[in-house]
């Protein structure tokens, strides 16, 4: 109908105000008129009875605003009701419920007074629960039932049937309605350009309006009436769509009818003041429609805008005429069900969560990239939007929000900018979300339309309508249909069983809340409620009706049902049940139960009592708590719980074994002399303590020695609220727990300290510690029960402590810091590792050490950066040692702070670091040898002494002067790493390969390298060392296998130098190889290190001196060219600037470097 016509009716100012209302009411009432087939005498006919139905309904709204007295509702309520169901027996349920302040289903809105409607939701269900809790005597009580449920069954019915006697309605204000916009203007808005329309395009603007809503309110746009003009045919378009201003479909595409025209959009609003400018937009012909009409010039013109509002403004509105193209080919995508489409059917409980209800995959053509814009998916299956929640589409894992349609029904995610999808790859898209509701109704998301999915291309920007061909899609609507239908269903039950965090344990006699049994379980969907659950019990060695007081308790330590008494299934039988008849809700998820009851007199230790229970005969009147459907538990059987042993209350006290014997400083102060053992694990209930009685036995030293004498839970004192004066040496101490006594939980054990500080006098004499047999000890009983517990006692004098005067600690050199060079200049240089360890006397606070440089000849003071150390305990300064003055070689530490604590037994390592003096002509001594150790001789407060942690005496060091294995200095030193790994063996192929780095700002000159040598087979020989492609040395022939193979550099070579700051590779190369396909032969080579520093008369000497020492000094002779320029002469050879390999960083621990082999097969 197009209401612009309208308004020039003679009753144009009523429709104006009630032509929205009659519209809705004509929709509702049966098939929409076909568009101008009725005269102005049947419009107004029409109009006319609309205007009475409008007039009853505004009297009924006006009598809402006060208080009334309403007939009550006269219907017969004869089907039970639950929630997700519709009917009118639903709508006159609401009626019913509204009829009393105290169980009506809203104030205001849907489900309100005058507002009822025909579904019965979660506001229905709350409604319904205070009805049955208001009438509880004659709904819930015959039924068994305490609380309501919000399921309308048998007794519910009943009491609604009564409700026909008239009651007062309360007053209450009148719901506020907001007023509607009265006038919309049409305007046409800035055109698409005219261009071409190409085949299988969709979403082709053609025209745009601009809709302004006046100032009075709000306008709602039903929809838009659209003409297909211009000299072209209709079967140009496959469908007619209306576009938001942000790009989003607006309802579903229609097709042209016999009139060109369609009714395109759904309900949309605009602001009151504000304006939206809308566009019209054709999905375009496959190419073989199009291909015949190619050159046709079509367009679409706006008619009509469908709204109750008055509308102004000159239509029609037509917009871009497009040329009809059929041979423009543009981007396409192809479609296929998505790996993560469930593509099966399934059942789906109610509270299920982030399920994956459909996916399809979408692959981009080769002619262009496209984007992807939106997605809107039909759910088509029965359930309503209210029953699904957090519905959201996903794109490679990235989540995109959904928006709903009016009729609840398609679910619209827009990606932002859009998604590129590169030419022949592809992008996954799903949509999933929560079950909330909707028992028995099914979900099935689908893409109706294959213009659901909004695509463009990249190179030419035309919307692309996606093809039909793909796995799961077809050429009809739905275009894809999916298969993974989901079923919602009510709550269930999914496990039963035994608990084990209710473990097989002891329990008392005649305590209360002793556990029986424990069991979980398991709910899925929604809460249930369970009227009646029955448990077995056997209590062998004596009889299920002595149970009594038996609860049912969850996991919170909540009472969910009883307390009530075990009955025997025959007199004096073990055998019995216990029936809970209070109704039990259990939420989703995991619920622990615990039976927890009273055992009578007549239990003895060793019986036993064991829970068990059959839910499929046992547990009875099992109800959804959302759905009020029934829920079966027929494939639950028997489950068992743990088994309970009774046992009296029991308590078991010894001495342990630790501390063992060992000396006690005078003056320390809560020394441990003894641990016992308070056992309750063979007890039936948690033990109490109110007092311990403790023996002690002294030798020589006296009880005034001893002072604060306390016992200790870990650090807790537990007996210091009472000054204990010490009983008679060889008597027992009685000793008072705090807080009224301690607690021994059943099945456990608990260690207590004895503690006592030692007077500073006491420097000789034994203490011990002990138990004796308690034979009269009364002060233990049984928590629950509060019967004095039994206890036994075992004997013992203790573990013996001897008094003595102070600690002691010793020094040793720690065996990690190997002999090793350092580089002139550097800092932080690791010198020596001390390792100081306390005897087993007393924890030591170390306050100072001596130190002393080792090998006088060979090192001095001035080799250290100020001619000092400093002393690190991890990565802590503590303190610095200063060399020089009048006794240049020693040195003695400040006071160290803080002072390391070393504890009995312990030890301590101290690092000594310094910085090391530089190399040049003018300054350092060139391989100095520097070695930082202990100095044993000087002990004392000028020296090495601690303090003890209990005695707080001065204790001097005991041990002698302590080596240590000391470092050379060099202007340089080089770092070698072995680069190669083995392999085949060929004539002047690589073999061993190395390299050297020199650190410094200065070359160094190797002379010499030295490699084992071993082969079997062939005869590999002609060796030559090259340093980045120059060779280093003359061919070598080995004339015998396992000889060393040394390779002295050429005078003038520049490949024994290395530059400074740069790294460079040595290869060994053999010229020569038997290349006999019948020999076989293999090369074992490595890299030689020295092993100790060469003998000579100075600290360093010529390249003639190191090469006559030992076999094992001589492997590498190299010059860090201290004071000279270095140059690669054989004049440098007479420096007494060389020494050999010892020490050289990259060895492994100062040992040669791991074989490598290579080999030739015959």
């Amino acid at each position: 109908m197009n209401y612009l016509k309208l308004r020039k009716l003679a009753t144009a100012k009523s429709v104006s105000v009630f032509v929205g209302f009659a519209m809705t009411l004509s929709l509702v009432g049966g098939a929409a008129m076909p568009a101008q087939a009725a005269t102005v005498e049947e419009l107004t006919a029409q109009i006319a009875s609309l205007l009475a139905t409008i007039s009853s309904l505004q009297t009924q709204l006006s009598s809402m605003t006060g208080g009334t007295t309403t007939t009550g509702v006269s219907y017969t309520f004869t089907r039970n009701l639950k929630l997700g169901m519709t009917g009118d027996d639903v709508m006159n349920l609401q009626k019913v419920l509204n009829m009393s302040a105290d169980t009506q289903v809203a104030a205001s809105g849907i489900g309100s007074a005058g507002n009822e409607s025909s579904y019965f939701g979660g506001l229905t269900k709350a409604a319904v629960i205070k009805f049955q809790n208001k009438y509880a005597s004659e709904v819930l009580t015959p039924v068994g039932l305490t609380l309501g449920t919000g399921y309308v069954g048998a007794s519910t019915r009943a009491k609604l049937n009564t409700m026909g006697e008239t009651v007062v309605t309360p007053t209450t204000p009148g719901t506020v309605v907001v007023p509607a916009g009265t006038g919309l203007t049409v305007t046409a808005a800035s055109q698409p350009a005219a261009s071409l329309a190409p085949a299988s395009t969709a979403r082709v603007p053609f025209t745009r309006v601009t809709l302004t809503a006046g100032t009075d309110g709000d306008v709602a746009v039903n929809s838009v009436t659209v003409e297909r003009t211009g000299l072209g045919s209709d079967n140009n378009f496959a469908g007619i769509v209306l576009l938001d201003e942000d790009g989003t479909q607006l309802g579903i595409a229609k097709t042209l009818n016999s009139n060109h025209q369609a009714t395109v959009g759904e309900e949309f609003t605009v602001k009151a003041g504000t304006s939206k400018t809308i566009t019209i937009a054709g999905n375009m012909a496959v190419t073989a429609t199009m291909a015949a009409n190619a050159g046709q010039v079509v367009s679409l013109s706006v008619v009509a805008v469908n709204t109750s509002a008055a509308v102004t403004g000159a239509l029609p509105i037509t917009g871009a005429a497009h040329t009809i193209n059929g041979t423009l080919t543009v981007g396409s995508a192809t479609p296929a069900r998505g790996p993560l489409d469930p593509d099966v059917t399934a059942d789906k409980e109610i509270g299920s969560t982030g399920h994956t209800f459909s996916s399809v995959r979408v692959t981009a053509g080769s002619a262009e990239k496209i984007r992807l814009h939106s997605i809107r998916w039909n759910q088509s299956g029965s359930a309503s939007k209210d029953d699904l929640a957090n519905i959201t589409v996903y794109v490679d894992g990235t989540a995109y929000a959904t928006t709903v349609s009016a009729d609840g029904k398609y679910y619209t995610a827009s990606f932002g900018s859009g998604i590129v999808v590169d030419k022949g790859l592809q992008k996954e898209i799903s949509i999933k979300g929560d079950i909330v509701g909707g028992t028995n109704r099914t979900v099935a998301f689908d893409l109706y339309k294959n213009t659901d999915l909004y695509v463009t291309g990249e190179t030419y920007g035309y919307g692309i309508t996606p093809a039909s061909t793909g796995s799961g899609f077809a050429t009809t609507n739905p275009w894809y249909d999916a298969v993974g239908v989901v079923t919602i269903t009510a709550g269930s039950v999914n496990s039963i069983s035994k608990s084990n965090t209710v473990a097989a344990q002891n329990i008392a006699i005649l305590a209360a809340n002793q556990p029986l049994g424990g069991f979980e379980v398991e709910v899925r969907g929604e809460a249930i409620s369970i009227q009646q659950m029955i448990f077995n019990i056997q209590a062998t060695g004596d009889e299920a009706e002595n149970i009594t007081n038996i609860s049912l308790v969850d996991q919170n330590g909540s009472v969910i049902a009883g307390p009530v008494d075990g009955a025997s299934t025959s007199t004096n039988s073990p055998n019995g049940t216990v029936t809970f008849t209070d109704t039990v809700t259990f939420p989703t998820g995991k619920t622990v139960l615990t039976l927890k009851g009273q055992l009578g007199s007549t239990f003895v230790s060793n019986d036993t009592v064991a829970a068990s229970t059959t839910p499929s005969s046992q547990w009875t009147t099992v109800t959804g708590q959302d759905t009020g459907d029934s829920i079966s538990l027929s494939t639950f059987g028997l489950v068992t719980g743990n088994t309970m042993t009774v046992k009296a209350g029991a308590l078991a006290i010894s001495l342990s074994s630790q501390p063992t014997d060992r000396s006690v400083i005078a003056g320390a102060q809560g020394f441990e002399f003894a641990r016992y053992i308070l056992d309750a694990g063979q007890s039936g209930e948690d033990v109490r303590l109110t007092t311990l009685p403790l023996e002690h036995t002294l030798g020589t030293i006296v009880n005034a020695n001893l002072s604060n004498c306390n016992l200790y839970d870990g650090d807790t004192n537990v007996t210091d609220d009472t000054n204990v004066t010490l009983a008679a040496s060889g008597a027992d101490t009685t000793f008072t727990f705090n807080d009224g006594g301690m607690v021994v939980p059943k099945g456990t054990q608990k260690s207590l300290s004895m503690r006592c500080d030692l007077a500073a006098g006491a420097t000789s004499g034994t203490i011990q510690w002990g138990l004796s047999a308690l034979s009269s000890y009364t002060a233990a009983t049984a928590v629950g029960s509060g019967q004095t517990v039994a206890e036994t006692a075992t004997a013992n004098a203790g573990q013996t402590m001897t008094a003595a005067t102070s600690g002691s600690f010793t020094v040793t050199n720690d065996a990690s810091l190997l002999y090793s060079t350092a580089q002139a200049g550097s800092t932080g240089v690791t010198l020596a590792k001390l390792r100081f360890t306390a005897g087993a006397t007393e924890a030591v606070d170390l306050k100072q050490i001596a130190l002393q440089l080792a090998n006088t000849a060979s090192n001095s003071p001035a080799d250290l950066v100020g001619e000092k150390v400093m002393i690190y305990n991890g990565s802590t300064l503590i303190g610095t040692a200063q060399f020089g003055g009048a006794n240049a070689d020693n040195a003695t530490s400040t006071q160290l702070s803080p002072a390391p604590r070393v504890e009995p037994g312990e030890s301590v390592l101290l690092t000594i670091k310094a910085d090391l003096s530089a190399h040049n002509v003018n300054e350092g001594t060139p391989g100095a040898f520097l070695s930082v150790s202990y100095d044993g001789d000087n002990n004392g407060i000028n020296g090495n002494y601690a303090t003890g942690a209990d005695s707080q005496v001065t204790i001097s060091g005991t041990s002698s002067d302590v080596t240590t294995n000391g470092l050379r200095i060099f202007r340089t030193v080089p770092t070698i790493a072995v680069t190669s790994n083995g392999g085949t063996l060929s004539a002047g192929a690589n073999l061993y390969t190395f390299t050297v780095t020199n650190p410094n700002n200065r070359d160094v000159v190797f002379k010499k390298f030295s490699m084992s040598v071993a082969t079997t087979g062939g005869n590999t020989n002609g060796f030559i060392l090259y340093g980045d492609g120059v060779a280093f040395n003359s061919s070598v022939t080995l004339t015998t296998t396992g000889q060393v193979l040394e390779l002295s550099a050429l005078a003038t070579s520049q490949a024994k130098v290395v530059p400074a700051n740069s790294t460079k590779t040595y290869v060994l190369k053999a010229s020569t190889a038997v290349d006999a396909a019948s020999v076989s032969e293999t090369i074992n080579l490595a890299l030689l290190a020295d092993t100790s520093y060469p003998a000579l008369a100075g600290l360093m000497g010529s390249v003639t001196n190191v090469d006559a020492g030992a076999a094992d000094t001589d492997n590498i002779i190299w010059s860090p060219f201290s004071t000279t320029t270095p140059v690669a002469t054989s004049d440098t050879e007479n420096n007494q600037d060389w020494t050999n390999g010892y020490g050289l960083p990259g060895f492994p621990a100062n040992a040669a470097f791991q074989t490598q082999t290579w080999t030739r097969s015959n």
